[in-house]
């Protein structure tokens, strides 16, 4: 819980002073990269395949800009995988009791700063669903697959992050974003070779 509430809070800060598309890729492409180097000791060292996919993807994270999003995101990743695969934990409990904790907690943290209403919750339903759900998904995958690979393969979602940044918030696609990506995704490619 303590991991992923940082993880928003400093996302939040990330997001309220960049644009989405780099934050998200970032954070997003940087974090199996520190999972995978973390990892080593209880999973192993990666094959000559995962290595270069993982030197591929920290190119391309690099080539896009910022970190410190990536590294609470590779802490709560790291925790959550052994949390699951080696204690034990069950997927929907564990899953239930960090995000009420993470709630109470940034409730209180938001709480004086902002006044707490509902006015909004329509827009908030679907993301209070949503997110939850697909991270229950990736709880599982860790149980079947070492943590390290999970991580690598939820770098995909950067290109469609990325997309949607370009058609909903309608932010440029630059070159030099585009060839981040491309490396990203190469990257979560050759590490897939190796499982």
């Amino acid at each position: 819980m303590v991991l992923h509430t940082g993880y928003s809070v400093v996302l939040r800060w990330a997001y309220k002073n960049g644009d989405f598309n780099v934050v998200y890729s970032v954070s997003r492409g940087t974090t199996p990269v520190v999972v995978m180097l973390a990892a080593i000791p209880w999973v192993g060292s990666p094959s000559v395949w995962g290595w270069c996919g993982v030197a591929a993807v920290l190119v391309g994270v690099m080539v896009m800009d910022r970190v410190a999003v990536a590294v609470c995101s590779a802490g709560y990743t790291l925790w959550d995988g052994y949390a699951i695969a080696s204690l034990g934990a069950s997927v929907l409990p564990y899953l239930a009791v960090t995000n009420v904790g993470q709630l109470v907690v940034l409730s209180l943290v938001l709480g004086p700063r902002r006044r707490l209403g509902f006015s909004g919750w329509r827009q908030a339903l679907p993301i209070a669903v949503l997110t939850p759900a697909s991270y229950g998904l990736v709880l599982v995958a860790m149980s079947l697959s070492p943590v390290s690979t999970v991580a690598v393969g939820r770098t995909l979602n950067v290109a469609v992050g990325n997309l949607l940044g370009v058609v909903v918030l309608r932010e440029r696609l630059t070159l030099v974003t585009l060839a981040g990506l491309t490396a990203v995704v190469a990257g979560v490619l050759l590490v897939s070779i190796e499982t």
